[in-house]
């Protein structure tokens, strides 16, 4: 296999073989020392050479679909892996492809996880501990879902999530008498959102 032709712009590379076959790939994904040598019309490519060529250009085909994905809105690297495997991409090539957006920052699970949690926690009405699950089910680490938590239910965040959850709770007759502290904890709410509550609802609103 023959290299016919080379035609580049910046990283982006595009090669006619003797085959008639056209490979678009870009630099990123084929080792400097490979790139500097061997691209250039009439190189002859062996079986090894061939591979990287097509393992790049898988990469790039990847690459392209991964930044589509992310233009239209923030992605988590878990997320932005199935939705390219569901798309027929190799799992190598969106491996390698994963790790270069991760590297640039453009895909950056602690600010997925602060985004996702900023676009519900205001009109939300589960508690604490369903928002992490819901975002552990979207592969955000416990640690970086904990993390990502603590910062929106900062100030009174907490308490008027709170608020919400128990309005909702009771609308849907999920509270026998006493109950309240009970379904608090279990829904994830810190002690000192609850005693907040507690100690700042209006007489005849708490359980007895």
């Amino acid at each position: 296999m023959r290299i016919e032709s080379v035609k580049q712009n910046r990283n982006l590379v595009s090669l006619t073989l003797d085959t008639g076959s056209v490979i678009n790939l870009s630099l990123a994904y084929l080792p400097p020392e490979y790139t500097n040598l061997s691209l250039y019309p009439g190189a002859v490519l062996d079986e090894e050479a061939g591979a990287l060529l097509y393992r790049g250009a898988a990469c790039l085909g990847a690459e392209k679909a991964a930044l589509r994905l992310i233009a239209r809105a923030e992605q988590c690297a878990a997320g932005l892996t199935r939705k390219l495997e569901r798309r027929g991409h190799d799992p190598a090539a969106i491996r390698e492809v994963l790790d270069r957006l991760l590297a640039l920052n453009l895909v950056n699970d602690s600010r997925y996880a602060a985004l996702w949690l900023k676009s519900r926690i205001s009109r939300d009405f589960r508690g604490p501990r369903n928002l992490e699950a819901a975002l552990r089910a979207r592969g955000i680490s416990r640690e970086t879902a904990g993390a990502a938590l603590e910062a929106a239910l900062a100030g009174d965040a907490e308490l008027k999530l709170l608020e919400r959850c128990l309005k909702k709770a009771r609308k849907k007759k999920r509270l026998g008498s006493g109950d309240t502290r009970i379904f608090l904890k279990t829904e994830g709410f810190s002690r000192d959102a609850i005693e907040g509550y507690f100690s700042g609802a209006p007489e005849g609103a708490l359980d007895p």
